[in-house]
């Protein structure tokens, strides 16, 4: 189960990195475009697969394709509603758009469907009664868009599965990036069912926890049960895109899961594998390209749960996170404060050509750790809580430096926040 590790790779992605710290990020744009069509056919008999699955054949291309297949899923959706809401309102002046952009807010707060269908006729209304002509037009088709969306979010049944979805996916989204691997350190020591696997750290899009566990079947295989992958219940359950993504991806040995506390609790209680990143949108506020940064210092929740419980908890880090974007830093402080309520205040971009995906000369090493067993307390203290929390920062730290170095970044520091 166990990725090979090309050192030759990491030496490039480290010349890179250097290249684009010391000069601006625009002048390796040709670089990235030329190292992207040369991947294409680059035949290597070592680590071209996440978790090293698969044959030894890349192509970049079908790698973008592959992360177009699952990041516009969540990127675009909230994009789509904020321009058509735009659209619709602009056609009435300023007052027309500000109604537009607060009947969006009361959309994206996850209203009944009562109240949802109710919002949609608003934004009819106002389509409707916008002058003739081009505008009307494309107010009516932005008001169509809209509804269509809250549809989406708003039906019982659940999607589709798609098992090309997860097969494409798996199978080429990893020739995306210079390298793509994971790396149980202890596989034996994996059992199937009340196991927890902490990913660190968020970064902007997750790659690590998407690319390297989330779609890579020897993740699964290694748990050796079904894994359920918790994430954030109003991108799992408001956002459209995703939300049809999440039901496509539903196996037998996997399914996507909102983290709140009711289906912790549910999942947990049964014994079930769970899979969460306890840094969340914090982690993505505090990215800084080339900085490993992690929020964890007061994210107890899950250790709480963990003791509950009784659980294996084992620490996962991804070496190369931070190297997938370039993010807006100052005012970092301020940021991480509106992030506590909820709202992610960031911006980034990667790849020139489609800049919501990737550097292409990224590499994402996934590293799952050493278990560490934490006894059954159903009601445990703060004291519990904060010992095990802070056994549980030691082993991550423990981790990162014991595979830093094989990762490529010998002088690497670990900052958690």
């Amino acid at each position: 189960m166990d990725g090979a590790w090309d050192e030759s790779s990491c030496a490039g992605t480290s010349v890179v990195r250097v290249q684009q710290s010391s000069n601006s990020r625009f002048k390796v744009l040709f670089h990235q475009v030329l190292q992207a069509a040369k991947s294409q056919t680059v035949v290597s008999p070592v680590a071209v697969r996440a978790g090293g699955h698969g044959g030894p054949e890349r192509s970049f291309w079908r790698g973008v394709l592959g992360h177009l297949l699952l990041v516009p899923s969540w990127v675009v959706p909230p994009a789509a509603l904020v321009g058509s809401s735009i659209v619709v309102g602009a056609a009435h002046g300023g007052k027309g758009l500000l109604t537009a952009l607060a009947l969006t807010g009361m959309l994206a707060t996850g209203p009944s469907n009562k109240i949802r269908s109710i919002l949609c006729a608003a934004f009819a209304v106002m389509a409707a009664r916008s002058k003739t002509g081009r505008a009307k037009i494309c107010a009516m088709l932005a008001a169509g868009m809209i509804s269509l969306m809250t549809w989406v979010v708003s039906v019982a049944a659940p999607f589709p599965r798609s098992q090309f979805l997860f097969d494409y996916a798996s199978r080429w989204a990893p020739d995306y990036y210079r390298k793509a691997t994971l790396k149980f350190v202890d596989p034996e020591g994996v059992r199937p069912g009340r196991t927890f696997f902490a990913f660190h750290p968020h970064g902007c899009l997750s790659a690590g926890f998407t690319i390297n566990g989330l779609f890579n079947p020897d993740f699964m295989r290694t748990a050796g049960t079904k894994v359920h992958w918790m994430i954030d219940s109003s991108l799992r359950h408001r956002n459209p895109g995703f939300r049809i993504m999440a039901d496509g991806y539903l196996g037998e040995d996997r399914e996507l899961v909102s983290c709140d506390k009711a289906s912790f609790t549910k999942h947990m209680a049964a014994g079930h594998t769970v899979s969460f990143v306890p840094g969340g949108f914090l982690d993505a506020v505090a990215f800084e390209y080339g900085k490993d940064v992690t929020v964890l210092s007061d994210r107890k929740a899950f250790i709480k749960l963990c003791l509950q419980f009784g659980y294996r908890l084992h620490p996962c880090y991804t070496f190369g996170e931070c190297d997938t974007y370039t993010t807006f830093t100052p005012l970092r402080n301020l940021r991480m404060k509106v992030g506590r309520n909820g709202i992610p205040c960031l911006a980034f971009f990667g790849f020139p050509l489609i800049p919501f995906l990737p550097w292409t000369s990224s590499s994402i090493m996934t590293y799952i750790g050493r278990g560490i067993d934490f006894p059954t307390i159903q009601s445990p203290s703060v004291a519990d809580i904060d010992h095990w929390h802070s056994l549980y920062q030691s082993k991550l730290r423990e981790l990162f430096d014991e595979y830093k170095a094989e990762a490529g970044k010998p002088d690497a520091h670990l900052d958690i926040l």
